[in-house]
C-alpha cells in the first residue's frame, strides 16, 4: 500500500490559499448572513457567456468526432473532458503522480483541440472526495463519518479508488491547486465540474475536530438534529464548505477571469436530495457556483407522478438567485433497477420542456441507446429553438412563496418525517398556485429582505417555521407598508437553528396566540371495516386529525366556487392543524374546526385574518398547504387561492385561463429591449392514475392538445405579442389598461411574447 509520495505534501498549504488575490469584480449582491459566518457573503458573478448558456450536454467525452459533431448541430454548446478520475491524472501533474495507463499523454490536447474546432466549451472533469492516490498518502486527510479517531482503512489493492475525502480541511486547498494545476495547462478550460462536492453532512477527522474546537469552543457532537449543538455544527460546516468554493472561485479566476462552475448540485430541487438531513450543502452555496445543474429524476422514489418535479425546477432557479441553472432529465423509465427499459421518446421532450418551463435550463446525457438517439437530437434542437427566449430572464413578480432550507433540516430533521413536517405544505402551496395560474415566485431563506420582498405584492409562508431575527423583522416591513402575508401552522416559530420560541416571532403580525399542537385522531375512532383494510400502516398517525370544516358567510372564503363546491354543510378537513386564537383587535375568525359528529372536543380556528399596519395577513392554524398535497380536497385549492388574493393589494399582472394541467410561468426578459414571456406546458398524462398511485412515473407516449388558453396582462404597454417558437403573431383585444390573448393550440410547450413599448 506504500506508493510514491504526493508533491503536494512539499508545497505549504498557506501558500496556496495566499497565491490568489481576491477580484472585487467577481463578486456580486451581498445576501442575509448566516451563524459563523466570517465575512459578508456574496453571490458569484456569472461571466457572460455563462448568462448566454443554453445546451449543456453530456457524454461527449466518449463519442468520436463524428458523433461529437452532430451534437454541437443539434445544440450542445459545452460538454465534460475528464482530466482525474479517482485512480488516476490524464496529464502530466506535478500534484497527482500516477498518470492513467489508458489515456494517451496526447488524448486530452487531442481532445481539447476536437472540442475548440466544433465550437464546444469545454466543462473539465475532476471527483472532488473521491481520489486514491491522495486517499493514500494522506490519511489524515481522509473522511470520517462517525465520532472516532480512528482513522479510516481500505484494501487499496481491492478498492484502489480509496474512500472519501474531507473537503473541509487541507484536502480542499489541495483539490483548489489540482484544478489551478489543469487551468494552468490547459487554458482552454472554460469550467469545472464536480460530482458529490459536499461534506456528507458530518466529518470527524482530526482536521475538523480541531477547527472546530478553535472556531466554536465546543467539540463535535454527535450526529441529532434534535440536539442544538449539533444543529450549531451543521451551520458551522455549511460556512467551511462555502468557504472552499469562495477560495476556488478566488483562484480560478484568478487564473482565467471567465472560467466557471458548471457543476452538479446536492441541494437544490430532486427530492431525493431534500430527504438528505442532516443536510450534505447548504442550498445558498449555490450561489457560489457560476451554474448548479441538479439530476432531474422523475422515477417513483422522486415523486414523478405528482407536482414535485414542477416545483424542483423552480426551487433550482431560486437557489441560482433566478439567474442561470440547470436540469439533467434522467431518462430512466424506473426505479430498482434503474434502466431505460421501454422509455418513450417523447418522454425526452416532455421532461426537458418542463424544466425549462419553471427556469431550469435542460442538460442532457446526448449519447443513448440507438432508438433513443435521434429524440434526444430532436429535443436538444426544440430547446435551441427557444433560445432568444430562454436567456437574461428574471420572474416577474406578484406572489412569492418561500422555501426555507433551514426549516427543511433543522425543523423537518428527519429525513422520514420531514415531507410531512414540511414538504408538504410548500408543495401543497405551490400546487395551488400553480393549478389556478396565478403568478408565483419560489424564493430562498437569503430572500427575506426589505429589498427582496420590495417587489412582491404577497408573500407565503408554508409552515416556515426557521426565521431569524433579521427575516422576521422584513416580514414585518413589508406587510406594514402594505404588502399581503399568508401563513400557516408554525410559521416564525423557531429561530435560526430550529430552537422553538415561547410565541412565533411573527405572531403580532399573524394577529394570534399559539396554544399548541391541534389534538390528533382520537385514538378510538371506529373505522369503517372495508375503508381501514385498505389503509396503509400509520394512516391516521400521518392524517394527525379529522374535522369538520366550516367558513364564515360574507367572509373572502364565502364566494360562488366555494358554495358550488361545499354547499352550505360542513366538510371533511383531514390533516395537521394549530391551536391559535386571535390575539389583535383587528384579527377575525373566517373559519373553524370542528369535531365530527359523536366526538369530542372544542372548535378551532381554521383561518384568522388580521391588519398589520397597511397590510392584509391570513393565517392558517389549519395546513390547508399540506393537506392540499397530501390529500386534495379541491376546497382546500380555493381556500389557499382565496386567501392569497384576497391578502394581497393588487390583482395579478397577468392572468392565465386554461385547464388546472397548463403550466403557465411568467418571466421579464431584459435582453434587447424588454418583453414578457410566458411560458405554457401542457402537463396532461395520457395514462394518468391507471396505476399503482405511490408508484406511478409519468411515460407519456402522446399529446393530447388543449385549446384556447386565453392570457390577460393588466397595466402593460404591449405593442406586439407573438407566440414561439414560430413566430405567430396573436391577435389582441384591448380595454383601458388591459389586453387579452388566445393561443388556439397548445400541444407540449409554447412561449407567449409580449414586447413592452
Amino acid at each position: 500500500m506504500c506508493g510514491a509520495g504526493l508533491a503536494a505534501s512539499q508545497v505549504p498549504l498557506a501558500a496556496w490559499a495566499g497565491e490568489a488575490k481576491d477580484q472585487p469584480e467577481i463578486w456580486g449582491r451581498t445576501v442575509l448572513p448566516q451563524p459563523f459566518d466570517r465575512e459578508p457573503f456574496r453571490e458569484v458573478r456569472l461571466p457572460a457567456w455563462v448568462q448566454e448558456l443554453v445546451g449543456v450536454g453530456y457524454t461527449l467525452s466518449g463519442q468520436d468526432r463524428q458523433h461529437r459533431a452532430r451534437a454541437a448541430q443539434a445544440g450542445v454548446a459545452i460538454s465534460e473532458l475528464g482530466f482525474v478520475d479517482p485512480f488516476y491524472a490524464y496529464y502530466d501533474s506535478k500534484l497527482l503522480r500516477r498518470r492513467s495507463p489508458h489515456v494517451p499523454l496526447d488524448r486530452l490536447k487531442h481532445d481539447v483541440a476536437e472540442y475548440k474546432e466544433l465550437g464546444l466549451r469545454i466543462l473539465g472533469v475532476y471527483p472532488p472526495s473521491l481520489q486514491g492516490e491522495v486517499y493514500e498518502n494522506h490519511p489524515d486527510w481522509r473522511h470520517v463519518s462517525t465520532d472516532t479517531r480512528e482513522v479510516p482503512q481500505i484494501d487499496l489493492a481491492k478498492f484502489p479508488h480509496g474512500g472519501m475525502l474531507c473537503l473541509l480541511g487541507p484536502y480542499g486547498d489541495f483539490f483548489i491547486e489540482v484544478l489551478a494545476e489543469i487551468l494552468t495547462l490547459f487554458p482552454e478550460v472554460d469550467a469545472f465540474s464536480f460530482d458529490g462536492l459536499h461534506y456528507a453532512g458530518v466529518c470527524y477527522c482530526g482536521h475538523c475536530r480541531e477547527a472546530y474546537r478553535r472556531e466554536s469552543r465546543a467539540e463535535l457532537p454527535a450526529v441529532n438534529l434534535e440536539d442544538l449543538a449539533f444543529r450549531r455544527y451543521q451551520h458551522w460546516a455549511d460556512r467551511r464548505l462555502e468557504d472552499l468554493i469562495r477560495r476556488m472561485q478566488r483562484r480560478l479566476k484568478g487564473l482565467k477571469p471567465d472560467a466557471a462552475l458548471v457543476t452538479w448540485t446536492t441541494n437544490a430541487g430532486r427530492f431525493g436530495h431534500f430527504l438528505d438531513i442532516p443536510r450534505n450543502m447548504p442550498a445558498r452555496m449555490n450561489l457560489l457556483l457560476d451554474a448548479p445543474d441538479m439530476e432531474f429524476w422523475l422515477d417513483e422514489t422522486n415523486r414523478g407522478a405528482t407536482v414535485v418535479p414542477a416545483f424542483g425546477c423552480a426551487y433550482l432557479w431560486a437557489v441560482t438567485g433566478h439567474r442561470v441553472g440547470f436540469a439533467e432529465p434522467y431518462l430512466m423509465s424506473r426505479g430498482t433497477p434503474y434502466g431505460k427499459d421501454s422509455f418513450p421518446a417523447h418522454e425526452i421532450e416532455r421532461r426537458m420542456l418542463l424544466a425549462l418551463t419553471h427556469g431550469a435550463g435542460p442538460s442532457i446525457a446526448v449519447g443513448q441507446p440507438p432508438h433513443l438517439q435521434e429524440a434526444v437530437y430532436h429535443c436538444l434542437g426544440e430547446v435551441r429553438r427557444r433560445r432568444p427566449w430562454l436567456t437574461h430572464k428574471e420572474p416577474e413578480p406578484w406572489a412569492a412563496v418561500l422555501m426555507s432550507d433551514n426549516t427543511r433540516t433543522f425543523y423537518g430533521r428527519n429525513p422520514g418525517l420531514v415531507e410531512q413536517r414540511y414538504l408538504a405544505h410548500v408543495f401543497g402551496a405551490f400546487r395551488a398556485l400553480l393549478e389556478e395560474h396565478l403568478p408565483f415566485t419560489v424564493i430562498c431563506d437569503w430572500d427575506l429582505t426589505e429589498a427582496g420582498l420590495a417587489k412582491y405584492q404577497v408573500l407565503l409562508l408554508p409552515n416556515s417555521a426557521c426565521l431569524d431575527q433579521a427575516q422576521a423583522q422584513a416580514i414585518r416591513q413589508f406587510v406594514s407598508r402594505g404588502g399581503g402575508l399568508a401563513a400557516s401552522a408554525d410559521a416564525g416559530l423557531c429561530d435560526e437553528f430550529g430552537t422553538p420560541r415561547a410565541q412565533p416571532e411573527l405572531a403580532e403580525v399573524l394577529g394570534i396566540e399559539r396554544r399548541g399542537l391541534a389534538p390528533a385522531a382520537p385514538a378510538g375512532r371506529q373505522l369503517d371495516a372495508n375503508l381501514s383494510r385498505n389503509l396503509p400502516p400509520g394512516y391516521w398517525e400521518k392524517c394527525r386529525g379529522v374535522w369538520d370544516f366550516t367558513f364564515a358567510p360574507q367572509s373572502f372564503l364565502d364566494t360562488p366556487p366555494m358554495r358550488a363546491l361545499l354547499g352550505t354543510d360542513p366538510v371533511t378537513f383531514k390533516g395537521s392543524a394549530v391551536q391559535a386564537s386571535p390575539a389583535s383587535p383587528s384579527a377575525r375568525v373566517v373559519a373553524r374546526l370542528q369535531p365530527k359528529p359523536g366526538e369530542s372536543g372544542e372548535a378551532l380556528p381554521a383561518v384568522i385574518t388580521n391588519q398589520f399596519g397597511k397590510g392584509r395577513v391570513v393565517y392558517l392554524p389549519a395546513a390547508f398547504d399540506a393537506a392540499n398535497y397530501l390529500f386534495a380536497y379541491p376546497y382546500q385549492r380555493l381556500v389557499l387561492r382565496q386567501a392569497v388574493e384576497w391578502a394581497a393589494p393588487a390583482p395579478p399582472p397577468i392572468r392565465v385561463q386554461a385547464p388546472r394541467c397548463v403550466h403557465a410561468v411568467a418571466f421579464r426578459q431584459k435582453k434587447n429591449g424588454q418583453r414578457l414571456v410566458v411560458h405554457l406546458f401542457n402537463d396532461v398524462n395520457t395514462t394518468a392514475f391507471h396505476g399503482l398511485p405511490g408508484d406511478d412515473v409519468p411515460l407519456r407516449e402522446e399529446v393530447l392538445p388543449i385549446y384556447d388558453v386565453r392570457i390577460t396582462f393588466h397595466g402593460y404597454s404591449i405593442p406586439r405579442v407573438h407566440l414561439e417558437p414560430g413566430g405567430q403573431d396573436l391577435p389582441v383585444n384591448r380595454a383601458a389598461d388591459t389586453l387579452e390573448v388566445r393561443v388556439p393550440r397548445l400541444d407540449i410547450h409554447g412561449m407567449v411574447v409580449a414586447e413592452l413599448g
